[in-house]
């Protein structure tokens, strides 16, 4: 039987296409008149899908916000193509989602690798992104300039799924993926991450979607487009949001996002989380955005 990736809960799916590309997202929260509220858009991480924000969503959608929970390019309920996996590509992804459901601007909360997405996302879309919120993902070049220096614990991570069949044959596998799930969160927390391994899995098995999830993780060098967005410092208000005992990025990566934002920056850590707050630890990952949010995008009701 075939893998549902609409699952059932208080959101409606939909598949929209933009930029030549079928991309699903599931809906939530309170429509404003033509869009002219910001949409909060959600973009998870590797090697997940929208299901990641499960917990996210409702409390969103409760407190007033229009929640959009995508899935990226190569992922979950989206088209897996050969190709477009570079972090200019998938923010221009973003871009085009968020205007083919008739908004003109979005908060984009991004975890893991929709958090380096976001980070992309103020200079190819500059009037279109309200404000980022990356979750687990230092600025990218503050994140390559430690790889450069050293093997961190996420160099070695990244590293460990550069090798042909075998790291598509291990996301495939519930046990590798559940064991890598684990080894990603916190020691009090691992079994919350565990428990969807084996969903995971099975959307990952689907014929080329365990190669189009790894493409993005395989880009460890950055083209000079992806560079050239990426120097310029972010103007808009960014909440960085790291767990406190995230075992996959270096906390120094964090540190240097003060490097590349202009606007207000304002930096939240999770106590007794690893490296996917949405997973681990939702309703204080919820306590930390909600007044982020409240100040950048009032809620409708407000």
């Amino acid at each position: 039987m075939p893998v549902d990736v609409n699952r059932p809960g208080p959101w409606t799916h939909r598949d929209l296409t933009a930029r030549g590309t079928r991309f699903h997202v599931a809906l939530a929260g309170p429509e404003s008149p033509s869009g002219s509220g910001p949409l909060t858009l959600l973009v998870h991480g590797f090697p997940e899908c929208w299901w990641t924000w499960r917990h996210v969503i409702p409390a969103l959608a409760q407190a007033g916000h229009r929640v959009a929970a995508l899935d990226l390019r190569g992922f979950g309920g989206s088209d897996r193509p050969p190709s477009g996996y570079d972090l200019v590509t998938l923010a221009q992804d973003l871009a085009a989602v968020v205007r083919s459901l008739g908004h003109e601007r979005a908060v984009v909360i991004g975890a893991g690798l929709g958090g380096q997405v976001a980070w992309a996302l103020p200079h190819v879309a500059p009037g279109l992104t309200t404000a980022m919120v990356p979750v687990g993902a230092p600025h990218p070049l503050a994140l390559r300039s430690l790889w450069n220096r050293a093997l961190s614990g996420s160099a070695l991570q990244y590293a460990s799924l550069q090798v042909p069949v075998l790291a598509e044959r291990r996301l495939r596998n519930r046990g590798a993926l559940e064991g890598l799930l684990r080894s990603w969160a916190g020691p009090h927390t691992r079994e919350a991450v565990a428990e969807e391994a084996s969903y995971y899995a099975e959307l990952l098995s689907r014929p080329g979607a365990a190669r189009s999830a790894l493409e993005p993780m395989r880009n460890l060098v950055l083209s000079r487009a992806e560079t050239a967005a990426l120097e310029r410092p972010a103007t808009v208000p960014v909440l960085s949001i790291q767990g406190e005992i995230d075992p996959v990025q270096p906390a120094q990566a964090y540190a240097r996002d003060t490097h590349h934002v202009t606007g207000v920056l304002r930096q939240a850590t999770i106590r007794r989380c690893g490296h996917l707050p949405q997973e681990e630890t939702p309703a204080e990952l919820v306590r930390a955005l909600l007044p982020f949010l409240a100040d950048v995008a009032p809620a409708a009701s407000a």
